[in-house]
Parts: C-alpha cells; sequence; structure tokens
C-alpha cells in the first residue's frame, strides 16, 4: 500500500467530478482522496520490492503488472540474454551488459519472456513435447492452444528483489489449458542473481493430469526463458497510426525510423516491414523478384520482440533451399531482359536477422545463391541484396 499526496506528478491527469472533488484514474479505475486529500492506492511501483498489487492485474510471487506495454508505459528494455533456456537442468545465464554488482543498473527492473515445454501422457505413458505459449489473463478464461495465466506477464521483477544469491519465485498461475483440474500443480520458474553477475535460471514442473494412480492422463509443463531484458516505467505515450510510415524508400543495413520513439513504445502493436517488389545485385545490373527468395515480402514484429538489441531471425521467410531463383538482366537501354539460363538457387542466406536498435533497425541480410541446387553459397557480396521499401506500425 501506498500514500501519496494527490498531485499531478504521480499520475498522468486529474480532473473534477460533479462535486468539485478531485479525482484521478490509474489502470481504468477511479480513486478518490479522504478529507484530509490524500489517496490511498495499491499501485505497482509504490515499493523498492516484493512486487505490488493493482486490483486488476495482481501480483504473483515477485512478478507484478508494471504497466501496459501496448499504451507505451515500458522503455528502456535492453536485451540481456537470448534463449531458449534448457529446462532440464540449471541454465547460468550470462548477461550482455553489466546490470551492476546489486542489479542496480537496469533501471527499474528486469523482464522475461517464457514459454512453457508441454509433455503429454496418456494413462502413464510419455507422449510428444511441444511448446506452449502463455496467454495472460486476469479474469482467468481458457483460451484454445494457449496456457491462461494470471500471473503478470511480461514477467516484470523489481530491481530490489534481485539480492545476490537470493533466489525469487516466480508461478505460473492460473487455469492453464483446463485438461482435468483434478491433480493440478502450476510449474514455477526460479532466478538467483548470482556474484558474477549472472542469473541462474531452473523450473519446477507443473501438472495437470486426471490423477489416475494406475497411470495418469493429461500433462507435465516446464518453463523455459526465451529473452531476459531491462525495462523501466513510464506514463503512457501517444501510439502512431497505421497510415503513418516510419520510413519509406529503398535500403537495407541501418535504417531510422521517423517519428518512432527511442525504444519503439509508440508503435501501436508492433512493426510491419515491407521488402521491396525486386532485390538487385550490388551494382544493379540484374534482379530477381522479392517472391522468389522470400515467402511473404511483409513481415510482422510484436512489440514485445522491440528490445533494443533483440535480433529478430528471419530464417523461416525464406523460401527452402534449392529454390530456383530466375532473374532479369539490365540492357544498355536500362530495360530488364529476361532470358531462359537466367537462374541460379537459393542457398543458405546469411545474417538473416533484423536487428532492434534505438529509433531504428539494422537489416544486413546477404542472400545465398549457388549455381546448384545442394551447392554451397556463391560470393555472398555478388548475390541481390533484399533492401525494404516501406515500414510502419500495426495494429493486430
Amino acid at each position: 500500500m501506498t500514500e501519496n499526496k494527490l498531485t499531478e506528478t504521480i499520475i498522468g491527469f486529474n480532473k473534477a467530478n460533479k462535486k468539485n472533488i478531485k479525482v484521478i484514474r490509474s489502470n481504468d479505475k477511479t480513486f478518490l482522496p479522504d478529507d484530509d486529500g490524500v489517496v490511498t492506492m495499491n499501485i505497482s511501483g509504490g515499493s523498492t520490492s516484493g512486487g505490488g498489487n493493482i486490483p486488476d492485474n495482481p501480483s504473483a510471487g515477485v512478478d507484478y503488472y508494471a504497466g501496459s506495454l501496448a499504451n507505451g508505459e515500458i522503455t528502456e528494455r535492453y536485451l540481456l540474454y537470448s534463449g531458449p533456456s534448457d529446462p532440464t537442468t540449471v541454465t547460468k545465464a550470462t548477461l550482455l551488459r553489466d546490470v551492476g554488482s546489486k542489479m542496480n543498473m537496469v533501471g527499474d527492473g528486469l523482464t522475461f519472456f517464457i514459454h512453457l515445454k508441454k509433455t503429454s501422457f496418456d494413462k502413464g505413458t510419455k507422449g510428444d513435447s511441444t511448446d506452449i505459449q502463455l496467454n495472460y489473463d486476469p479474469a482467468n478464461i481458457v483460451k484454445d492452444g494457449y496456457f491462461t495465466t494470471t500471473s503478470p506477464y511480461p514477467i516484470y521483477i523489481k530491481a530490489g528483489d534481485f539480492g545476490v544469491g537470493k533466489q525469487v519465485t516466480v508461478p505460473i498461475n492460473g487455469i492453464g489449458e483446463n485438461l482435468s483440474g483434478k491433480n493440478v500443480k502450476v510449474p514455477k520458474l526460479l532466478l538467483t542473481f548470482n556474484d558474477d553477475k549472472t542469473i541462474e535460471i531452473e523450473t519446477i514442473i507443473g501438472y495437470d493430469n486426471d490423477g489416475d494412480s494406475a497411470g495418469a492422463t493429461g500433462a507435465n509443463y516446464d518453463v523455459v526463458v526465451d529473452t531476459i531484458a531491462t525495462f523501466s516505467v513510464q506514463p503512457a505515450v501517444a501510439q502512431i497510426p497505421e497510415t503513418v510510415n516510419f520510413f519509406t524508400g529503398s535500403a537495407n543495413g541501418e535504417i531510422s525510423l521517423s517519428g518512432a520513439l527511442d525504444f519503439l513504445e509508440n508503435s501501436l502493436d508492433g512493426i510491419e516491414i515491407t521488402f521491396d517488389e525486386y532485390f538487385t545485385n550490388s551494382i544493379g545490373s540484374t534482379r530477381i523478384p522479392a517472391l522468389n527468395a522470400l515467402s511473404t515480402r511483409s513481415v510482422r514484429i510484436p512489440k514485445e520482440k522491440l528490445i533494443n538489441g533483440f535480433r529478430f531471425d528471419l530464417t523461416g521467410y525464406f523460401n527452402p533451399i534449392g529454390t530456383k531463383l530466375t532473374y532479369t538482366v539490365k540492357t544498355n537501354t536500362g530495360l530488364w531482359q529476361d532470358g531462359a539460363n537466367y537462374f541460379d538457387y537459393l542457398s543458405t542466406p546469411a545474417d538473416a536477422y533484423i536487428e532492434i536498435s534505438k529509433a531504428s533497425i539494422n537489416i544486413p541480410i546477404k542472400l545465398g545463391v549457388s549455381n546448384t541446387i545442394s551447392g554451397s553459397p556463391i560470393n555472398y557480396n555478388s548475390s541481390w541484396i533484399p533492401t525494404i521499401s516501406k515500414i510502419t506500425p500495426y495494429k493486430n
């Protein structure tokens, strides 16, 4: 519980009600001051440790609701670790930035993105293991294909909760997949900050099964950490509409995003990147249709992944290795000429990722091409260059 004088500095705005009594709003809730002008709120930022509750977003252990990523309330996210962690052992995560000897160089704290490894059982017989994503819903309503949790997600943990050598626990509460509801244990994430500035990641297996002692049917769940980043909290920011372009032109490499905030907090639900219709070689003498190499010209990067230093993998957007790349040649008159023998084959691309930077992205992709279906790539520098024509925010 935190008591604060009713001032405009602690809340985004205030206003007068019909009785001319000032009220404040936070997370769509209205709070009235007492006779002394003091308002009492359960807010996430009200202490230096131990989480803190917001009525509609209760904490789970040290995991608390820090704010809305969609509204831009989460900022200063710098990548610290890219997983995945190994749930079968203790993963020692070496962090990419100096977090301070007492976790005192991370802003407000650390945020974790996770998924669950689900292992099915049928009458005691172990089945397949699959990945399942989380569905954060404080109302705890089952969503098909997801593990519904009431624990705030993404996970946010205050810097002050990480003592050196102290293990903290994040339970993944909620109805999950609601497989049986008979014999249930929530999975848990265990984290320990070490004096060498690493973080140890462990999981406690959760399960949901029918409890049959002769051989249970249901599933086990392990926690897998995909990403760790720093974070800080700020007031909500105005979002840029989908009709506004962050970039138009034709470029690769480092591309500045005009109108974007440093940590892309104003990008609605993420950014949509559109590749050019054609990719040309470095001297502009030949070109191929982009869809010869790519399965789609548009790629969406969700806001949760717009973390400074994060590399968004593009390998899954390329057509299969060995795809025929039919190209055209630029003539002396500037026209593009087709030819029956103008072709190569797609090979393994190099640097197939998009890296998130401060109000910019970096696209270093180089196409791999070969003169045989299964051959090794020819010199990447002589192949066609994937270029971007447009970058915009998008709304789901």
